[in-house]
């Protein structure tokens, strides 16, 4: 292997670990602070009073764990959904003891009202919720080996280009990121974890995703740009090669 392709493979690895870092790092925040129950499964955060909580209120105390992300009407709203371990509601005047546990079932984030939220769910098919029904036995395995043979065919494309390549090295190396970020759910939990909404207030929302997915995109979206910039030049070097044998 000469010094090319060591230095190629070698910022591959670098954008890919940098890939699917930042994707499992931002899905463990969302797991662990991020709430929702919904038809098909509950997910809920669990938090451990700190003896500095101790004799706080309900409401204060979870004003220190999630405000200012949380609004105070938002506050008001995950208060109404905490209840003790033992699911016994609590009330927002109620105050909390140092090493009780509070379970939390109900918690969002809104970046830009109407436009941007955090929301926990989870997608156990592909893109668009493709296969989301299928059986387990059938739907787990069939995305697990289709994963694993994308990443493979992406690291073969990868022997291929050079190294001054380098929108091509980057969208091949961002797409194989994403891809080992969801394949690492998959393996986990048989499904994947999605976070980020994009909306036009309630009427038209773009399906729920994630870092992983947005790596993918941009990886394509770098793709179209190389092929377009490549189809400009190939077009061009017709016209230069003539001009260049007309002047001499």
């Amino acid at each position: 292997m000469n010094r090319e392709m060591l230095l190629k493979f070698a910022q591959v690895l670098v954008i890919i670990v940098f890939a699917v870092g930042l994707d499992q790092w931002t899905k463990g925040i969302a797991s662990n602070r991020l709430a929702t129950s919904r038809g098909s499964f509950n997910h809920f955060i669990q938090l451990d009073v700190p003896p500095e909580a101790d004799g706080k209120t309900v409401k204060e105390f979870l004003a220190s764990e999630f405000a200012p992300t949380n609004t105070e009407d938002e506050l008001k709203r995950i208060a109404f959904s905490t209840t003790t371990d033992a699911a016994v509601a609590v009330r927002e005047s109620d105050t909390v003891k140092a090493g009780q546990k509070l379970e939390v079932r109900w918690r969002e984030v809104v970046v830009i009202p109407d436009h941007w939220d955090y929301q926990y769910t989870r997608n156990p098919g592909a893109a668009f919720s493709f296969l989301a029904n299928a059986p387990d036995s059938v739907r787990a395995p069939f995305f697990i080996v289709v994963s694993i043979l994308a990443v493979l065919v992406i690291l073969w494309i990868l022997r291929g280009v050079a190294l001054k390549q380098q929108l091509l090295v980057f969208a091949l190396s961002f797409v194989c990121g994403g891809a080992i970020g969801n394949l690492i759910d998959r393996v986990r939990y048989e499904y994947v974890i999605d976070f980020i909404v994009w909306k036009w207030t309630d009427v038209y929302r773009w399906p729920t995703f994630n870092i992983a997915d947005s790596f993918i995109v941009i990886g394509v979206s770098l793709m179209v740009i190389e092929m377009i910039v490549d189809g400009i030049k190939s077009r061009k070097a017709p016209k230069i090669e003539a001009e260049s044998a007309e002047s001499t």
